[in-house]
């Protein structure tokens, strides 16, 4: 894969940013909150949901913007689908990765180690691993209608790139509003989820077929 296709990949599945702009402040128990996590992510067997991205940099005047779908399904399925401006699709499968980038297939067989690390890595944001303290660091905020997990990478790769990830859950349902990630160069971007649903029948044809 050519090295503008690796930095896409990255771009679309890692590149995301906080938003939002309430005061934080320290989690006092945290047991009951990742305890409540856990439950919740044990419970949700799919999700889907509407994204939009904004993509900060330095080099920009004004943020990238694109929007598009996102499934999760039980066990290690996901479907990435940007929409707008530009068609891309990222579909993992157990061990199996296909990308359609403007409607043809991306050949990854190159970069399956890159393209296998960055699954596992947004297969650990989505299903609540995050908390085991393998990959991350995690500390825990709240504001008045969320509660935030900050992310500290322990991965020499990821700790390079990033550094930290904020995770934005609402608090009546603990459903992901957001998904941030801070660069080390300074860029940031910014996923915001809406119109999420879980446990909703999702057919594996949509883990699949582009």
């Amino acid at each position: 894969m050519k090295r503008t296709g690796l930095f896409l990949i990255f771009f679309f599945l890692l590149n995301i940013t906080f938003v939002c702009a309430q005061e934080m402040k320290a989690l006092d128990s945290t047991d009951k909150f990742v305890t409540r996590l856990r439950e919740t992510s044990k419970k949700t067997n799919s999700i889907v949901a509407d994204f939009t991205e904004e993509k900060f940099s330095s080099y920009l005047k004004e943020p990238q913007k694109s929007s598009g779908v996102f499934y999760y399904k039980k066990a290690n399925k996901l479907r990435w689908e940007k929409t707008k401006p530009l068609k891309y699709i990222f579909i993992s499968n157990g061990d199996k990765i296909k990308i359609q980038e403007n409607g043809k297939e991306v050949n990854v067989s190159s970069a399956k180690q890159v393209v296998s690390k960055i699954k596992e890595l947004m297969l650990t944001l989505v299903n609540g691993e995050f908390n085991s303290g393998k990959v991350f660091t995690p500390s825990y905020f709240q504001s008045t209608q969320y509660y935030h997990v900050k992310l500290i990478p322990k991965n020499k790769k990821l700790a390079n790139l990033y550094s930290y990830i904020m995770l934005t859950f609402t608090k009546d349902t603990l459903l992901l509003k957001e998904l941030a990630f801070y660069e080390k160069a300074g860029d940031k971007n910014i996923m915001t989820f809406t119109n999420s649903k879980t446990n909703q029948e999702i057919a594996d044809t949509v883990f699949t077929n582009f």
